[in-house]
């Protein structure tokens, strides 16, 4: 950490809505670059900085400012440029002259707690000295509720949060209760509230502190876990141990949760579930949406689809297997299907047939995906464009910037006659509903996914789930395609999924498993491995183009740190024809 004063030369970059700032700062001599939430700052306004020194790759050494403090000019000179700075408002360079040859060293004084006197200089009536003097309080009150907040370790972008909500009652409020945070201001959570409050001397038994403590427990396990609910005997006792308080507080504590309409509690097969009301909604959203638009009547498709799909087949030279088929009149008979299979089980091909047939009855087709690598991939895979749900949503954030929100819902949705969604079993609870509010019923909605792969981040296990319903058509796909079975890489996933050992090192093939074991001997295994031997085995002339390395930990000797350095050496060693940053 390091910490230094200096004068505000020019402001580079400033966003207004977060205070997050590019400037340049006069230090003695030196031009510095500082990056990071200041709000209030202009040029030339002294401040004290501390943060630590980065290097940006396309700007160089810039100070990354953790905090900041305004130092308060001493010099006549000091403060004629801070008031001239443009930080108060209707004070310009010719004005801010005047004040220090009227009032000198004590213009600050002046304008803060006599500013009545202001009137005595040209130009200065009574309206405008009450101006300059609210101006200044204004900024003043900002600095007071960061000096407070960074007390206990909150960021200068979260403080300027704090104030926007709070405005000049923050502190109060914050000594009040300090766990509003955790629902006012996205990104302070329990823990960074709980440590103000014992600052404070909060009692550990505060009603805020148990209502919070449980909306944070449940929130955990839902982010971590991705659960969508606790059953309340696992949440109370984990609360206990979090909290250490008596489990007779935390049960009153739930059902002040539930009265203010904070937490749901639902009987579940004999078990008391509780949800967070985004999770709660969520679910209870995703289950009215598709029992409508599978009882909504879906556009016809004129074409009949035995020979439509002889007619694909024809036109590509591809074999549809009778799984495959299926699928795809599935798709053309119902409202929601569901395709899943493992790798290499032609869900792709059914896709592109699906898209074929529907075009070919003038049907407008939206193709969409949970992340952008699988948008790019569904996008090539079938020519036509392919968006991230994101996109199709219209993502955008409200004015603060703290929350998501999507433009496009039930009063104006998708533009389709059909939704397809690949990689479907990525998608959380949360964006389901959200999809599902901007697909109107007579809308077909076709997911596409395997339900084997690993379930969403983000909370729920929503494909399996509609799966196990029983109420949506679903056509599974078993049969590995001649081309995906040169590949043990698929081959062995599917082994995998059945409980089946896999098939390793089998010569002329891509799934290998070597051992080592050390970590040392693990390094050089794969510096060997990608300098030498997997270029001659695969003909790959760029190595750092062609392959991946995963680690499962970021330090340690086979940590992402430590394996990009020692592989760096190897793939791109320093030379005096290269610019080195």
């Amino acid at each position: 950490m390091v910490e230094f004063e200096g004068v505000i030369e020019s402001i580079i970059y400033n966003n207004e809505s977060n205070g997050y700032t590019v400037a340049r700062l006069k230090k003695d001599n030196d031009m510095v670059t500082i990056v990071g939430y200041l709000p209030l700052i202009n040029e030339g306004q002294p401040v004290k900085v501390s943060g630590e020194w980065v290097n940006h790759p396309e700007y160089g050494q810039q100070l990354k400012v953790q905090s900041y403090s305004e130092v308060t000019p001493t010099s006549l000179e000091g403060i004629e440029r801070y008031l001239s700075s443009g930080l108060i408002q209707g004070i310009g360079p010719v004005m801010a002259k005047r004040i220090v040859e009227k009032f000198g060293a004590d213009a600050l004084d002046i304008i803060e707690y006599n500013p009545d006197k202001l009137t005595e200089i040209e130009g200065i009536g009574p309206k405008k000295a009450q101006t300059i003097s609210g101006s200044f309080q204004k900024g003043r009150e900002l600095r007071n509720v960061m000096v407070f907040l960074q007390t206990y370790g909150i960021s200068t972008g979260n403080s300027v949060k704090i104030y926007k909500k709070y405005g000049q009652d923050a502190i109060n409020l914050i000594r009040e209760n300090p766990y509003r945070l955790t629902t006012d201001i996205f990104g302070i959570g329990f823990k960074t509230a709980d440590r103000i409050a014992r600052s404070l001397g909060i009692d550990m038994c505060s009603k805020y502190r148990l209502m919070a403590g449980i909306k944070y427990v449940l929130g955990e396990y839902c982010a971590k876990g991705g659960h969508t609910y606790l059953p309340y005997d696992i949440l109370v006792s984990e609360c206990e141990r979090l909290l250490e308080v008596p489990r007779e507080m935390l049960e009153e504590a739930c059902v002040s949760l539930v009265m203010n309409k904070e937490l749901v509690m639902e009987d579940m097969d004999g078990c008391t579930a509780v949800y967070l009301m985004p999770f709660y909604y969520s679910e209870l959203g995703v289950s009215k949406r598709i029992l409508e638009i599978l009882s909504s009547a879906a556009k016809k498709i004129d074409a009949n689809a035995d020979l439509a799909i002889t007619s694909y087949e024809s036109e590509t030279g591809i074999k549809l297997a009778d799984k495959q088929k299926e699928a795809i009149i599935s798709a053309i008979q119902n409202g929601v299907v569901i395709i899943t299979g493992g790798p290499g089980t032609g869900k792709t091909t059914i896709i592109k047939c699906i898209i074929n047939i529907m075009e070919s009855s003038d049907m407008k087709i939206s193709l969409a995906a949970p992340t952008g690598r699988a948008a790019k991939r569904m996008a090539e895979a079938t020519g036509r464009e392919s968006k991230t749900i994101h996109r199709l949503l219209e993502m955008g954030y409200t004015e603060d910037e703290n929350s998501m929100v999507f433009l496009k819902d039930d009063s104006d949705p998708i533009d389709a006659d059909a939704v397809i969604i690949d990689e479907a079993s990525m998608i959380d609870i949360v964006l389901m509903n959200n999809l599902l509010k901007a697909i109107v019923p007579g809308t077909r909605l076709i997911l596409v996914g395997d339900v084997d792969q690993l379930p969403s981040v983000g909370a729920g296990n929503v494909l399996r789930d509609l799966i196990s319903s029983g109420v949506i058509p679903v056509v599974r796909l078993t049969e590995i395609f001649r081309q995906s079975q040169e590949s043990m890489i698929i081959v062995n996933a599917h082994r995998i999924n059945k409980g089946e050992l896999p098939y390793l090192n089998e010569r002329d093939k891509d799934f290998f498993f070597i051992d080592a074991r050390s970590q040392e001997a693990v390094l050089k295994l794969i510096q060997e491995l990608i300098k030498n031997r997997i270029p001659r085995f695969k003909d790959c002339a760029e190595p750092q183009k062609y392959i991946q390395v995963l680690t499962p930990m970021r330090k340690g000797i086979c940590g992402v740190y430590n394996l990009n350095s020692s592989l760096q050496k190897i793939l791109n060693p320093p030379s005096q024809d290269k610019d080195e940053k």
